[in-house]
């Protein structure tokens, strides 16, 4: 099992952030920095996979402070020696796909081929409803509604045209909303035609094509979280992407790796193992007391999911099948329901025991939470991973 840490990342100390404001707080910042900094070095010298960062914007509050993960990938690439670094995941619907693709391209040459992928549809109205307003699409919560389907329009539309950029020399194509590159440019550089491609006789630019090219080909691995419906993991099946799955019921999981293997077979991909291609997402504090992990985690998410994403309908990945009502996003919850992999390693152990043997998925991505959760108790986590979980489930 490969493990993904993954940060949001929250900036400020439990304390700060019950304050208001921690998000802009330099000082909080510039901790944050120097916290996910030193996690990384451990897990890279610990052999961890790799590391992502979410998009989201405004975040005064300093929940998830990572408006640009590319950047974050970046700083932390260049201070690492073999992690991967990634996004979990880049907006698709509201960013201009072209410049995305040349900045992963870039992202993935800096790196020597280090990085990953991640693609996502947007589900938080206050950023995506302002920065997509230019493309005339808002957020969703994949609900089938009208925005819902013209989000997903945009969403394949953009993934389309990235694809394209990445794999051809140079290329033309047409989209409902795009049109690569547009009629009638007149360049006429003789430059062009001598060294390049993409300009016919008269001068006019018919294609155009990124420079450069990602440094793994065709491109990296693609991930996309988080995924909870079976149209979305059927996209994922058929396009090689590995879908993450934040669902804690055994019997949508089970059903959702169902979907993926029958969809990955049907696109060409040969008959998968059992939970290759698929990730499982899950909250993750070790310790050597367990009433310590727990009092520091319920800081952490327990603070954090009941008074931002449960709110926002994430609950609804705890719900099991045929139950009605409203799902609690407390702490409580969310260890009932098996969203915490939070304890000592030989709890977690017994976690990840069944989880393997009832989905036996490629990657693990562990949500960290650096500044409600003291900078030392994560690096003891993380090292006890390491030592004394990882070497379990090779």
């Amino acid at each position: 099992m490969k493990e993904i840490l993954f940060y949001l990342p929250a900036v400020g100390s439990y304390d700060q952030l019950k304050k208001g404001f921690a998000g802009v707080n330099d000082k909080n910042y510039q901790n944050m920095l120097f916290q996910i900094t030193k996690q990384a070095q451990l897990a890279d010298d610990l052999g961890y996979w790799g590391v992502a960062f979410t998009e989201h914007h405004f975040h005064i509050e300093g929940f998830e402070e990572s408006n640009n993960p590319i950047l974050l990938d970046l700083y932390i690439a260049m201070q690492t020696k073999r992690i991967k670094v990634g996004q979990m995941a880049n907006v698709l619907p509201f960013q201009n796909p072209i410049r995305l693709a040349e900045d992963l391209a870039m992202l993935d040459q800096m790196t020597g081929g280090r990085s990953f992928i991640g693609i996502a549809r947007g589900y938080q109205k206050r950023w995506a409803d302002v920065l997509g307003q230019t493309y005339h699409v808002g957020a969703t919560f994949s609900d089938k509604s009208e925005r819902d389907v013209a989000n997903r329009q945009r969403f394949n539309e953009h993934w389309e045209i990235m694809k394209a950029l990445w794999s051809e020399r140079t290329t033309s194509l047409k989209t409902e909303n795009w049109q690569v590159p547009p009629p009638g440019i007149d360049f006429n550089h003789e430059a062009v035609n001598t060294f390049g491609g993409g300009q016919d006789d008269q001068g006019v630019i018919t294609e155009v094509g990124i420079a450069p090219k990602p440094y793994q080909k065709p491109w990296p691995q693609v991930f996309q979280p988080f995924s909870f419906s079976e149209e979305s993991f059927r996209f994922c099946a058929r396009e090689g992407i590995v879908p993450i799955v934040m669902n804690t019921n055994n019997e949508v999981i089970s059903r959702l790796l169902d979907v993926y293997q029958e969809e990955a077979e049907a696109a060409g991909r040969g008959a998968l193992k059992r939970g290759e291609g698929v990730g499982i997402f899950r909250d993750v504090l070790v310790s050597r007391d367990a009433d310590e992990a727990h009092y520091w985690a319920r800081r952490g998410n327990g603070f954090i999911f009941p008074n931002w994403f449960g709110p926002m309908g994430f609950a609804e990945v705890m719900r099991n099948p045929g139950e009605t009502g409203q799902i609690g996003s407390d702490y409580d919850t969310l260890c009932e329901r098996g969203f915490e992999f939070v304890g000592t390693p030989d709890d977690i152990n017994r976690q990840i025991e069944k989880l393997v043997s009832q989905h036996d998925p490629e990657y693990l991505l562990q949500w960290q939470y650096p500044g409600p959760v003291p900078h030392d108790v994560q690096m003891r986590s993380i090292e006890l991973w390491a030592s004394e979980i990882a070497p379990n489930w090779l």
